[in-house]
């Protein structure tokens, strides 16, 4: 099932300022030197080959000009966008996204708990190399029960240093900078004034209007709103 119940407006903003601010204290202190191996995380391989020759801006993939747009609004602990990792976005990169018709961006929230922001915090950090989708598709491949203390350190190490392209040492050091949080912010009024209030949340938009599909439920659903709004 989808996730609602999310606090928009002022209280959001107040949340997540209260929990970026004791993320990059945490980030500051701690110790990741027992960071898993490689090989111990898994969906890079599957990610180099679903990403392989589609250029990755920030958050976003696809082509810059491409004339329809698909926003998705995640949380990183949310499950069901973690099946919409496995059964929806495959569909959209192979597919509207690698022929040009169509750019996603990831967008995300956090507001299932610490470990949302945790981990969001650590997708804004790739965004600023390019590597936002990349990091957030081997992140799900990796998610644990909410809520657990699952989005340690030690995996977001080894999460970055299994994310193609991306410098660790870059990465972490942007994770305890403002822009980090402030991206997440932006995330958040973007949200607030499209009504969002569950994950995943499509919007798709191009000359052939706007669709809000909430908490889709396969790989059509999208795929013919793309091509709606193409």
């Amino acid at each position: 099932m989808s996730r609602n119940g999310w606090l928009i407006g002022g209280a959001v903003v107040a949340v997540v300022a209260i929990v970026v601010a004791l993320i990059v204290v945490s980030i500051s202190g701690g110790d990741s030197s027992s960071e898993p191996t490689a090989s111990e995380i898994r969906g890079a391989d599957a990610v180099v080959t679903l990403t392989k020759g589609v250029p990755q801006a920030g958050f976003a993939i696809g082509k810059a000009g491409a004339p329809v747009t698909v926003r998705e609004f995640i949380d990183p602990q949310c499950p069901v966008c973690k099946s919409a990792s496995e059964d929806i976005i495959p569909a959209v990169i192979t597919g509207p996204v690698k022929d040009g018709t169509a750019r996603l961006i990831i967008e995300p929230l956090t507001f299932l708990g610490p470990d949302s922001s945790t981990a969001a915090i650590a997708i804004a950090a790739a965004a600023k190399q390019d590597r936002g989708f990349a990091f957030t598709e081997i992140l799900y491949a990796n998610q644990g029960e909410e809520n657990t203390g699952w989005v340690t350190e030690d995996l977001l190490t080894g999460i970055a240093g299994s994310t193609p392209g991306l410098d660790v040492a870059a990465w972490n050091a942007a994770r305890s900078g403002d822009t980090s949080g402030d991206e997440l912010f932006a995330v958040a009024d973007r949200a607030t004034a499209n009504g969002v209030n569950a994950t995943p949340t499509f919007i798709i938009t191009g000359p052939g209007g706007k669709e809000v599909i909430a908490g889709a439920k396969d790989a059509d659903e999208v795929l013919a709103a793309i091509e709606a709004a193409r």
